[in-house]
């Protein structure tokens, strides 16, 4: 229905920002997708979650968008019976599917990390945050299947006779534990890659320009913040069609902007068109398997390696494999960590 004559819609704004975040997203995604394929043949688990989150991520916001016609960004006074349980049944769906689209982009950043960093105590970490993360998931998932009985009124008004529902209250301290959790989770997921680049490489303008790129993240946890403080202020118990898409706009930008971090860093050997065409250097622990690792440690014959490398200059990408296409850059990585990393056994 058509609710954009009625006092106060806002639905337009929903459509609008919800199409300018799906379009964005696609083409982060699609250069992702084309620098991993075609320019540094490195596709791997994270790229196939990223995918994952993608398409899930698009579902959710068109499903905020359909919402529009069943009275979303309109007064719920204007909004007929029995097009509001349509709507709440939509919402309910995209409750459930928000838990897992927030999941795979988290998944998604966190197997980006073993490519740039092989240590048992970086492994370590990522495995505790990824049981965090499917135990935070479930967890939130199972609450949300089981607030009313029977299970179909989950998917019915609040209002409906008869249905026996936790209460809004309890829902809403559900979603803001599980968004403080989330703040937490995404911390972690934003210090640990810059850690890693700062501890493998020499402090640059590249390595800075690194740091620069995944520091983007920030403006992920400062989203999942808002979307906390919003829900703990906003009172969802009367004008719910009205009021609800200024939460979903930030819970979907919380998600959209997450994946557009976790997809920022397979861009960068796209500046290298942009740069000069220097020698690269792999920040990468797998870079110590390479000659020129074995030409600063001192362990192979520095003349040989040297002309074995100069020779290689005009194609650096054939010298690297899947891992070190992450992320190359023309600056040295530090000795002691090629060294420690030599000496380290895989994980």
């Amino acid at each position: 229905m058509d609710f954009s004559d009625t006092p106060g819609y806002h639905g337009h704004t929903e459509i609008g920002l919800n199409g300018a975040l799906i379009g964005i997203s696609t083409i982060v995604c699609s250069l992702r997708v084309f620098v991993r394929l075609f320019i540094t043949k490195s596709l791997g688990l994270d790229d196939v979650l990223a995918a994952i989150a993608y398409l899930a991520l698009t579902a959710l916001s068109v499903m905020d968008i359909i919402a529009v016609q069943f009275g979303s960004g309109t007064h719920i006074a204007f909004v007929p019976e029995d097009v509001i349980s349509k709507y709440f049944e939509l919402f309910s769906i995209e409750s459930i599917l928000y838990f897992w689209v927030i999941a795979m982009v988290r998944y998604s950043i966190l197997a980006f990390i073993p490519r740039i960093a092989q240590d048992k105590t970086i492994s370590r970490i990522s495995w505790a945050v990824a049981v965090l993360i499917i135990a935070q998931t479930i967890v939130a998932t199972v609450y949300r299947l089981t607030e009313c009985e029977p299970f179909l009124d989950n998917f019915k008004s609040p209002t409906t006779p008869g249905s026996h529902c936790v209460g809004l209250a309890r829902h809403t301290n559900m979603m803001i534990g599980h968004g403080i959790v989330g703040i937490v989770l995404d911390l972690i997921l934003l210090v640990l890659p810059i850690y890693v680049i700062c501890n493998k490489m020499m402090w640059s303008r590249r390595t800075l320009q690194i740091v620069l790129v995944l520091s983007i993240g920030i403006f992920a946890v400062a989203t999942a913040i808002i979307r906390v403080c919003l829900f703990a202020t906003i009172n969802l118990k009367t004008d719910v069609t009205w009021k609800m898409p200024f939460l979903s706009i930030w819970t979907n930008l919380e998600a959209h902007v997450g994946l557009w971090c976790c997809c920022f860093p397979a861009l960068q050997p796209l500046l290298r068109t942009f740069m000069p065409a220097n020698q690269p250097r792999v920040v990468s622990a797998a870079y110590n398997n390479s000659p020129h690792a074995r030409y600063i440690s001192g362990t192979q014959d520095r003349s040989n390696t040297r002309k074995e490398y100069e020779l290689n200059a005009n194609r650096p990408y054939e010298m690297l494999n899947g891992s070190q296409r992450t992320i190359v850059l023309p600056d040295k990585v530090k000795e002691d960590t090629i060294r420690r990393d030599r000496d380290e056994p895989a994980v």
